[in-house]
């Protein structure tokens, strides 16, 4: 591991503070929050309970 991070310092400090910026500017591995997860199971289960009403008339 290289001593001098430039602008974040030398040593374990600047190893820890680059890798907070890193991190935090590639989004540290989280997963976004919302977005399209689950679309497809909202719309399987409308035309399940969609043909399941149809089915009942």
């Amino acid at each position: 591991m290289p001593d001098d991070f430039g602008y974040f310092g030398k040593g374990l400090t600047g190893y820890a503070q680059y890798m907070t910026a890193f991190d935090r500017n590639k989004g540290g591995g989280k997963r976004p929050s919302g977005g399209k997860s689950g679309c497809l199971t909202t719309l399987l289960l409308g035309l399940l309970l969609l043909s399941a009403a149809i089915w009942l008339v």
